[in-house]
């Protein structure tokens, strides 16, 4: 992932992201104001934490919220922070102050140095950075890159209580759940740049939530710098927290393998390194089946190696607060994956499994079974749905296996239910019945006849018309559709 900063970052890290001492300068040779213009003066006898940083800089942005809640809990300390109008790409200071007051943070000084002076004595190469200073009101060091708060008090001299959320291989207990018809479960994502996988499983019906981590590496408490240069065997790592009774893991992982390049190892998009590598890490013994058989048939679809891991979760750490939903904090940040394919949905095969012969005749009228099974065709304008338009999904009356929205339903005026395209792919069989070269559809899994597909739709829309048996459908009207076990179809309609 290319985290913008670690191109100004990588030598210094590199050489163990000690700090950088500027010139002996006492803070209040500089001249720095409140974005209102008034002379920024040092509190006496206290230490002062000051951030430079950037409008421009996502990694900066990112960090506000957590920047703004820090300095509301943290009184031993002074916290500013200092912008620089009109150098290294930042806005004028009115721009500045108009986008600034825009954000809503209370907490958060911001001064600006207008004339740069800091900017070039601190030696400021890269945005975030931090700048420490004593007592005395001189400058003691200057540290590039975002660093957590626990850090920042610790190089200050104060203490601070760290507290990790971690877990581990022996903590393989189910996570439950206090509401009635859920059932929780965990699995570990591990699929490039996390801000991505993250921001894309969140989008999936039946996530309950996902966050970003680093798991399975050799070194306890990582922090990113510590996992991009001081090579502690992390991977960064979603851990996704989902309903089952919405979403199968073997649904979900589908949506994982949309989103990854499974043949590439240890790089995802522009991001190389083994902190990029792909994994699936699990904390319940039967997932691993699950998973096993997903990537045999992952593997099947390509000629080169699959090389995602399969593995127990060893152990995994929370990533910083900034990194937490970066994509909403930043919309327009770093992303090497199109969010948008979560909008795709993937029909749970395994839930629509064929009747036999004698299941179907219980189940269906004589006519449906007549249409279904024996590929009739009911009479023009004497149907159900023909003349039909209300918000809805349209599902196999054998399985309950969704075909169609009402989103792509017009009036062909041909009298029976035309669509211009599937919810997934239908099959399809060469017709010649009737003296008529056609081609009918049948659902996948139930091997229903549903109708034929002609090529005299709406051109715009594809050109296709799916002529279909209202006999062969059962509707499910929007409003019902989470009650009836079809909730992830709300998506088509918003």
């Amino acid at each position: 992932m290319k985290k913008f900063y670690k191109i100004f970052l990588t030598f210094l890290f590199l050489i163990g992201g000690t700090m950088v001492f500027a010139n002996r300068r006492g803070i209040e040779n500089f001249e720095l104001k409140t974005l209102d213009g008034k002379e920024y003066t040092l509190p006496k006898g206290k230490k002062v934490y000051l951030k430079a940083w950037a409008s421009w800089c996502p990694i900066c942005l990112s960090s506000l919220e957590e920047l703004d809640s820090f300095i509301k809990e943290e009184d031993r300390i002074e916290i500013v922070t200092v912008v620089f109008p009109g150098k290294s790409g930042e806005m004028s200071k009115e721009e500045f102050k108009k986008w600034y007051s825009s954000l809503g943070y209370k907490n958060i000084k911001v001064l600006v140095d207008e004339k740069g002076e800091l900017l070039k004595k601190a030696r400021i190469r890269a945005f975030p950075t931090s700048i420490f200073i004593d007592e005395t009101g001189e400058i003691k060091g200057v540290v590039p890159g975002q660093l957590p708060k626990e850090q920042i008090l610790k190089i200050m001299g104060v203490d601070s209580q760290k507290k990790e959320e971690i877990v581990k291989k022996e903590d393989n207990v189910p996570v439950t759940s206090k509401n009635e018809g859920q059932k929780i479960e965990e699995i570990y994502l591990a699929g490039g740049c996390f801000w991505g996988v993250e921001a894309y499983m969140e989008r999936i019906y039946g996530v309950v939530d996902a966050v970003s981590g680093y798991a399975n590496g050799k070194t306890e408490n990582p922090r990113y710098e510590d996992v991009v240069y001081r090579d502690t065997g992390h991977a960064e790592t979603v851990k996704v927290t989902y309903d089952s009774n919405k979403i199968s893991l073997s649904t979900l992982l589908e949506y994982y393998f949309r989103i990854v390049d499974p043949t590439s190892l240890n790089k995802q998009g522009n991001d190389r390194g083994t902190q990029y590598r792909t994994g699936i890490y699990y904390i319940k013994a039967e997932d691993e089946k699950v998973v096993t058989q997903a990537l045999e048939n992952l593997q099947k679809k390509y000629d080169k190696k699959v090389v995602i891991e399969n593995k127990p979760l060893e152990n995994f750490y929370l990533a910083e607060e900034y990194h937490q939903d970066y994509l909403k904090k930043n919309p327009n940040g770093y992303c090497h994956i199109d969010l948008n394919k979560a909008n795709d949905i993937i029909v749970d095969a395994s839930k629509y499994k064929k009747l036999s012969d004698k299941e179907l005749r219980e189940k269906l009228s004589e006519k449906e079974y007549r249409i279904t099974q024996l590929n009739d065709t009911e009479r023009a304008f004497d149907n159900e749905y023909w003349n039909f338009f209300e918000p809805g999904i349209y599902v196999d009356i054998t399985t309950g296996e969704p075909l169609f929205s009402s989103k792509d339903k017009y009036n062909s005026m041909c009298g029976w239910p035309s669509f211009t395209k599937p919810i997934k792919k239908l099959t399809y069989h060469r017709d010649q019945s009737h003296g008529m070269e056609r081609t009918e559809v049948k659902s996948p899994e139930a091997d229903s006849h549903l109708g034929h597909v002609f090529t005299d739709g709406p051109v715009d829309q594809g050109g296709l018309r799916y002529c279909i048996n209202s006999a062969a459908l059962r509707f499910i009207p929007y409003d019902q559709l989470e009650q009836s076990g079809y909730g992830e179809y709300k998506k088509i309609f918003e």
